[in-house]
């Protein structure tokens, strides 16, 4: 069950992590530029590269558990946010974090 928990945070850190390198193939805007961006391709790799680990944990765990557990991804993505593109986090999204995280524990046990 341990192995499930540790699949589980590492497939929200790659989603996460996925979502950060789009963001990066945005930064110029012009629709030729993201197309040939590489970044658009090392998030759209890193999805690839997470949905089997979604599809076998799907296998594995309680759908009613292992979806709102996704919501992971959502601290991972502040912290991404706040430490690779220093983005200003305020009290309420760290309050979100902890609600998102009170959460996670109650459907975890």
């Amino acid at each position: 069950m341990i192995v499930n928990y540790v699949v589980l945070f590492g497939m929200t850190l790659v989603a996460a992590f996925a979502s950060f390198f789009l963001k990066k193939s945005t930064k110029n805007g012009m629709i030729f530029s993201i197309i040939s961006n590489k970044y658009l391709y090392i998030g759209g790799f890193m999805y690839i590269i997470g949905s089997p680990f979604n599809i076998w944990l799907l296998k594995r765990m309680p759908y009613s558990v292992l979806i709102p557990l996704g919501s992971i991804c959502y601290i991972w993505t502040m912290l991404i946010a706040r430490f690779f593109l220093k983005e200003k986090i305020g009290w309420g999204k760290i309050v979100g974090v902890l609600l998102i995280l009170s959460g996670v524990v109650c459907i975890a046990v």
